[in-house]
């Protein structure tokens, strides 16, 4: 019995401490990539020709609305993001726990069908709230020609998206969020894994404690390297979802645009090829490493300090 109730505090301790460090790995995520992504939604939900480069999107922000237009409706993806890395990790480990016995270094199988089944789980969640960002992103759209922008901050974005679409417009993009984010963290987790195996560096798990600083440095260096190459590899492989997914967020209800992701996807093939399909892969790349890189350095910095802490390593 009490060998029951020990096991049940520690799981009850992973989860907190998994959810905990996944938060914060989120949100330093959205903070360090947030302008780039607002450069990638205006290049992928603009009409064509709107905008010559991923340079000239960037420039003309900057010139109508500020370093402000950058960081547009950045309210909820930050609450969401963390939210949902919070939840993705917890699920991630939690399943990966599940399918191995040693999860220090699991199987990659087990790594993608634990990480593909977290996306699944964390597509309800960040769906709305990607929902509320692409719009905010997008509400620039009428002030160059003089009108106000239905709204201006994300309270009232969600205000008006409820009066004009109901709660059922919530939902709006589920589906392509839940067929991007599954393949696409099963993609993530298994290739941060693999380069962990090959480049030097221990992940927290494995990491003796007392180490020296040079040891700590070397282990978050390899953080960095890791889960920057793991983003920008994803990203690069799901972006054509990405793309059908924004047009079907920020589309009204009724439009051309406002049709499923296969339809979507062909609607882009047919209007402009592969570029089409890839619009905003520069920004996407740009931004993919660091913020990357800082989710998971901010994760296994977390997870380390953490376990020092309550394993009373201080």
């Amino acid at each position: 019995m009490a060998h029951s109730r020990r096991t049940a505090t520690t799981q009850r301790n992973h989860f907190v401490e998994e959810y905990i460090a996944g938060c914060l790995a989120g949100s330093a995520n959205i903070f360090s990539g947030y302008s780039f992504d607002t450069v990638k939604v205006r290049l992928q939900a603009s009409p064509p020709g709107a905008y010559r480069s991923a340079w000239h999107c960037f420039r003309a922000i900057l010139q109508y609305e500020g370093v402000r237009g950058l960081y547009r409706g950045v309210t909820a993806p930050m609450l969401g993001g963390a939210l949902e890395t919070g939840i993705n990790y917890t699920v991630y480990t939690s399943m990966l726990r599940f399918l191995e016995a040693d999860a220090a270094r699991p199987d990659l199988a087990s790594v993608a069908l634990s990480a593909g089944t977290a996306g699944v789980v964390l597509s309800s969640v960040l769906s709305p709230f990607e929902l509320i960002k692409c719009r905010m992103q997008m509400a620039h759209r009428n002030v160059h020609g003089g009108a106000k922008p239905p709204y201006s901050t994300s309270l009232e974005c969600l205000r008006h998206l409820l009066r004009t679409e109901g709660l059922r417009g919530l939902t709006r993009g589920t589906g392509a969020t839940m067929a991007r984010e599954t393949p696409g963290n099963a993609l993530f987790f298994t290739v941060y894994e693999l380069l962990r195996r090959v480049i030097p560096g221990r992940p927290p798990s494995t990491a003796p404690s007392g180490e020296g600083f040079l040891a700590i440095l070397g282990d978050a260096a390899s953080s960095i390297v890791c889960g920057g190459l793991a983003g920008t590899v994803m990203w690069a492989t799901v972006l054509p979802i990405d793309v059908a997914k924004t047009r079907i967020q920020t589309a009204t209800p009724g439009s051309p645009r406002d049709v499923s992701i296969l339809r979507n996807l062909t609607m882009l093939h047919r209007e402009g090829g592969a570029a089409a399909l890839y619009a905003g892969i520069r920004p996407t790349l740009i931004r993919a490493f660091p913020a990357n890189a800082a989710q998971w350095l901010v994760w296994e910095c977390s997870m380390r300090g953490y376990r020092r802490w309550f394993d009373g390593d201080r």
